[in-house]
C-alpha cells in the first residue's frame, strides 16, 4: 500500500507531453483510488503549486511551482543563469536590481544585485511582494492564467500600500493587459512611496511565466531618459534570460 507521500509523487509522474492534462476521474481511475481519496491528494498538491486546474477548468496539469524546479536541475539554475545579465543592469544603470519569483501567491526575492547609488531601494533575499504592487510582481500577474489571477485576487485581495497602490480589480486588469501587449511592468510608488520600478517577464522553454526581473530606485532618477533607457535593458536581458533557458533544456 502506496503511502500518502507516495501517492503524490505518482500522481505527478501520471502528466506526460502526450497526457499533459488528467481530469480528477481518469487520475482516481490509473491509481485505482476512490475518486474522494484523489481529489484529497489533488488538492494537496495544488495547495503547494505542484499542479492546478487547466484553462478550460475540465482537468489538472503541472503547476507553476513544478516548473521552477525544473528550471533547477538544468545546467544551470536560474539564479545563476540570470546573474550575469543582472549584474550588466545594475553596472549600467546604477540601480539595484532583483529575480523575483512566485511563491504561494506573492512574489519571492531569489537573487539580487545591488547598485552603486548611495541612495537606492534596499532588497533582501527572501523578501515577499504583493503581485498587484509594483513592477516585479505585476510582470509576473500579467502572464497568469485568468484562473490563477482570480484565485489569487480571492486569496490576497488588493490591499493598499500607498496612495497609488491599485486596489480597484477593474484598473488592475487593464494594467496587467497593458504589461502584457508592452513587455514590461512599471510602478511608481506603489509598495514604497517615491520609487519608481520597472521589471520584465521571465518564460520557460514552453512559454509559461517563470519569474521577473526588474529594478528600481528614487522615483527622480528613473525618469526620461534614464527610464527609457532602464526599459530597453531590462527587455533585453529578460529576452536573452529566457532564451538561455530555451536553450539548457533542448541539451
Amino acid at each position: 500500500m502506496l503511502n500518502t507521500l507516495e501517492k503524490c509523487v505518482k500522481i505527478l509522474t501520471l502528466f506526460s507531453d502526450d497526457e499533459p492534462i488528467l481530469s480528477v476521474s481518469e487520475i482516481a481511475g490509473i491509481l485505482e483510488l476512490p475518486r474522494s481519496t484523489a481529489y484529497r491528494y489533488i488538492s494537496a498538491l495544488r495547495t503547494h503549486g505542484l499542479v492546478e486546474d487547466s484553462p478550460d477548468g475540465k482537468g489538472i496539469r503541472l503547476g507553476g511551482r513544478i516548473l521552477e524546479l525544473a528550471a533547477t536541475i538544468s545546467r544551470k539554475p536560474l539564479r545563476d543563469l540570470a546573474m550575469p545579465f543582472m549584474e550588466r543592469v545594475a553596472r549600467e544603470t546604477g540601480e539595484t536590481v532583483i529575480l523575483c519569483a512566485l511563491r504561494q501567491h506573492v512574489g519571492v526575492c531569489l537573487e539580487k544585485v545591488d547598485g552603486h547609488h548611495a541612495l537606492r531601494v534596499a532588497h533582501e533575499l527572501g523578501d515577499t511582494y504583493p503581485l498587484h504592487a509594483g513592477a516585479t510582481g505585476k510582470a509576473i500577474f500579467a502572464f497568469l492564467e485568468p484562473e490563477e489571477q482570480e484565485d489569487i485576487l480571492r486569496d490576497v485581495g488588493l490591499p493598499a500600500f500607498t496612495a497609488t497602490t491599485i486596489t480597484d480589480p477593474a484598473k488592475l486588469k487593464l494594467e496587467l493587459a497593458g504589461i502584457r501587449k508592452r513587455g514590461f511592468a512599471e510602478s511608481e510608488g506603489e509598495a514604497i512611496e517615491e520609487t519608481r520600478g520597472i521589471a520584465v517577464p521571465i518564460f520557460t522553454a514552453t512559454g509559461r511565466i517563470l519569474a521577473s526581473i526588474g529594478a528600481s530606485g528614487p522615483t527622480y532618477r528613473v525618469q526620461g531618459e534614464a527610464r527609457t533607457r532602464l526599459i530597453a535593458i531590462l527587455v533585453d536581458a529578460g529576452r536573452k534570460i529566457t532564451r538561455e533557458l530555451k536553450a539548457a533544456a533542448a541539451r
